[in-house]
Parts: structure tokens; C-alpha cells; sequence
């Protein structure tokens, strides 16, 4: 059963999706493009021969009630986590004295126990032995062939894993969709992204794919940068398995694929469920409100963000809300964070900008007494430009001869030297005029 806020989930991404509109299949569908890579011919294997041979040979080689007892005890040992005790039992029953399908189930129980113990090779070797004795029935000796593949893996034995995997399947009545998941993990361990990719949909492609087998072949897409396929693997994860860093994958997914209207939908649907929490996703959010004409949101949320504690209060943040509110064309309320910005800053650049704010506002002795701060802060990117707009509030509130000094600093940067040179011929006449 769902719970009301997987509920929730599904009913937000299915209003994203018909919000922003979607060309992707999900599962079932998922790179069917892709084509298989190729492989070599294996001969088919006649399992109900197979079967039948061993259906055959159990009714000649019966089990005896000694060998029944020390079964069970090992079993039990293994029980009550001791894997030593189950071994020696075991190793009691000398193979010389078994009939073969005795020793099939004991090579088979000191397999288990050999790899319950973390003692792969000695797993691998006991259920080789086992397979050896062709005695139990095809299905069980299909499981040894793929604990053997599995072994292999965790060892990190890539080729051989991958050898044996292949060998196993042959031997599998219907396809295991987690061993085309191990298959993939091993490609991909090798750098054959091509294969990975191929074995890892087949594992995706069954009726109930796993959370970890959708994460492996949306990786391998996005390791190949092949985003148009990794989207819907995202989607799917979205939709199976609601969980944080999938929505924010997928935002910035649509975002690789400059799909800038559905990364913030994405975006905006994991706000709403509390999933954008630290300072970098919230900011992005931000960003992608403003970079889609939507400064009014952006800023109505890093005020949130800021009031609550939930995005640090720096430079970075407090200059965004001010540009977000600058683009909302709310001055007024530009102000206060600008300021924040400017007195946090280890430059004056900030200083700059707020002094700009308050010439748009006409407040020429604000904008003269900020700029001036920028100065004394310098480390400015264009130190001409700000003693050019220093000069400008100056002039604009009467104070002529700090506007003068001020334009002849700017006249010393090439940038700003003409434009300064202009104001102080129209000063200087403005000067003469009214001596005259």
C-alpha cells in the first residue's frame, strides 16, 4: 500500500508531466533505440533432458539417514553463526564412503557455509565440486552457477564473472533479470559502457524493476552523456521510488538538455515537498526563476529561505535576493539584502551596484556616500567606472568640485577617460557661466 505522500508524489509528477508535456517512456520502454551488442552463438542446452537425467540418478543414489543427521546439524551450527562448527561436521563425512548425490549436498552445504564464512574461493571451489557430481536438479544447479558468478563479483573478477554469468543463463528456464543486473555492473566496471548498458535494460525491461537496477542504467546513460535517455530512467525513479536526489538528477538533467522550462517544474515540485534543503539547491531554484523571467518568485522564496534559517546568510545569498528583487523592478526592496551583500563582501564591487540602485532611485547623497564606501573598499573590477558614477551623484547633488575630483580620477583609466573629459568641460563651463 502507498502511503498519502507517495500518493502525493505520483499526483505532482503526473501534473509536472502534463504541465510540461513529455515524449518518454518509462520502464518498459526505456533506450529502445539501442541495439544489442553483438555476441557470440552458445549452444542451446536440452534442460528437460537434463531434468530428466537427474530425476533419473536421484532415484538410484538415496540419501542415508547418517548423512541426513550431519546435514541437519550443520545446518544448525550454521544456525547459531558458526560456520567452523558446520564445516567440521561436515568434513566428518568422508567422500569416499558418499554415494554422489551425498556428496553433491554436502560440497553444496560446505559451499554455503564456506561463503557465509567470507571465504569466496573456497566457496567457488566446493560448489565447482558439487556441479560435478551432476546429481541435483537443473534448477539447482543453475543458483550454484550464478552464487559462483556472484562470488566472482565480489571479488571484483569481472571477466570471469561475466563468463560465468553467461554460462549460467544457459542454464535458466525463464531470463534472471538480476543477473543481467550483474552483467551490467561488470561491463561497467570494465569501461564497456555499450554492454552495460544493453545487460542493465534487460534488468529493467522485467515487470518490476529494482531501485538500484534503474540507478545503474541511469548512471551508464549519463556517464555516456547520452542525457535524451537518461531522462526517462529518472522519471521512472521519480515515479517508483520518490526520493530526493532523483528529482534534483533530473532538474539538473533537463537543465544539460537545455531544457531550462522543465528543469525549474522539476524544481518547483521537489520544493513543495521539502526536498531542496541546502544552500546550492535552493539557489538554483532562485536561479532558474530568474533565468525563466520569474524574479518575483525567486525572491519571494530566498526571503523565506533567509527568515528561516534554512540558506546561509553570505554574500551569495543576499546578492541574488537583491538582484531578484532589482529584475522584479523592487528597488525598495533591493535595498536592505544589497547592503548585506556590500557590508559582507571582501570588495567594494557590491558597494558599486547599491550606489547604482540608489542613482536609479535620484537619491544622490545616498548613492555619493555609498560609492564613496566602494572606493575606500576598492579591489573593484572597473575602479574607473565607479569614480565616473561617484562624480555623476555628486554633480546631480550640487557638490561641483567633489564631482570635478572625481571625474579626473576616472579621466586616468582609458575605459572612463573621455566620457570624464566630457563632464568636466560641462562643469568647468557650468563654473564659468556662473561667474560671469
Amino acid at each position: 500500500m502507498h502511503t498519502l505522500k507517495q500518493k502525493l508524489q505520483r499526483l505532482w509528477f503526473a501534473m509536472l508531466l502534463a504541465l510540461v508535456g513529455t515524449n518518454s517512456a518509462l520502464a518498459a520502454e526505456v533506450g529502445t533505440e539501442t541495439s544489442a551488442p553483438a555476441v557470440a552463438a552458445v549452444p542451446a542446452i536440452d534442460l528437460d533432458a537434463l531434468n530428466k537425467d537427474r530425476k533419473q540418478k536421484a532415484g538410484l543414489y538415496p540419501i542415508s539417514p547418517r548423512v541426513s543427521r550431519y546435514l541437519a546439524a550443520a545446518a544448525a551450527a550454521v544456525d547459531d553463526e558458526d560456520p567452523a562448527g558446520a564445516k567440521q561436521l561436515l568434513l566428518k563425512l568422508h567422500q569416499n564412503r558418499l554415494n554422489l548425490y551425498e556428496r553433491a549436498l554436502v560440497f553444496r552445504m560446505l559451499a554455503h557455509v564456506a561463503s557465509g564464512a567470507d571465504e569466496p574461493e573456497a566457496a567457488i571451489e566446493y560448489f565447482e565440486r558439487f556441479l560435478d557430481q551432476e546429481m541435483l536438479p537443473i534448477r539447482d544447479e543453475a543458483r550454484a552457477r550464478f552464487q559462483i558468478a556472484q562470488l566472482y563479483a565480489s571479488m571484483q573478477q569481472w571477466q570471469l564473472t561475466i563468463d560465468r554469468l553467461k554460462e549460467c543463463f544457459r542454464y535458466f528456464e525463464e531470463p534472471d533479470p538480476l543477473g543481467f543486473y550483474l552483467m551490467g555492473i561488470a561491463y561497467y566496471q570494465q569501461g564497456n559502457f555499450e554492454d552495460a548498458i544493453f545487460q542493465t535494460k534487460l534488468a529493467v525491461g522485467s515487470r518490476d524493476p529494482k531501485e538500484s537496477w534503474l540507478r545503474l542504467l541511469s548512471a551508464l546513460y549519463y556517464e555516456t552523456q547520452d542525457y535524451g535517455n537518461a531522462t526517462p530512467v529518472l522519471e521512472e525513479l521519480i515515479l517508483r521510488f520518490p526520493k530526493k536526489q532523483y528529482w534534483v538528477q533530473l532538474s539538473l538533467l533537463y537543465g544539460a538538455r537545455e531544457n531550462y522550462r522543465r528543469a525549474l517544474s522539476v524544481q518547483q515540485v521537489a520544493y513543495v515537498q521539502d526536498f531542496l534543503d541546502n544552500d546550492k539547491e535552493l539557489l538554483r531554484l532562485a536561479r532558474s526563476y530568474i533565468y525563466n523571467d520569474l524574479p518575483y518568485p525567486a525572491a519571494k522564496i530566498l526571503e523565506k529561505a533567509l527568515a528561516d534559517g534554512s540558506l546561509s546568510r553570505n554574500t551569495e545569498s543576499y546578492e541574488l535576493l537583491a538582484n531578484s528583487w532589482i529584475a522584479a523592478r523592487e528597488y525598495e526592496r533591493s535595498l536592505e539584502p544589497l547592503r548585506l551583500a556590500a557590508d559582507l563582501s571582501e570588495d567594494g564591487n557590491l558597494y558599486v551596484r547599491l550606489g547604482q540602485v540608489h542613482m536609479q532611485r535620484e537619491a544622490w547623497s545616498e548613492a555619493a556616500a555609498l560609492l564613496t564606501q566602494a572606493v575606500a573598499k576598492g579591489s573593484l573590477d572597473n575602479p574607473g567606472n565607479a569614480d565616473l558614477l561617484l562624480g555623476i551623484a555628486y554633480y546631480n547633488d550640487a557638490s561641483l568640485q567633489s564631482a570635478r575630483s572625481s571625474f579626473g580620477r576616472a579621466r586616468k583609466y582609458d575605459a572612463t577617460r573621455a566620457e570624464a573629459d566630457r563632464w568636466i568641460t560641462h562643469i568647468d563651463s557650468e563654473t564659468t557661466n556662473a561667474e560671469g
